[in-house]
């Protein structure tokens, strides 16, 4: 798991795990401000690490 800035000031937050990305602001899944979204993002997580 790797973290890094989007260059320039985009306001886009997107969560990569592996090579698939998991939840994309910019891509219409918004904020991560639900339970949904946590667990599919830490489902994500504890699949890669397996």
């Amino acid at each position: 798991m790797s973290m890094e800035a989007t260059p320039g000031t985009t306001g886009w937050f997107e969560v990569t795990v592996g090579d698939k990305l998991v939840h994309s602001k910019k891509g219409s899944d918004g904020y991560v401000d639900s339970d949904k979204k946590v667990d599919r993002i830490v489902a994500a997580i504890e699949a890669q690490l397996k």
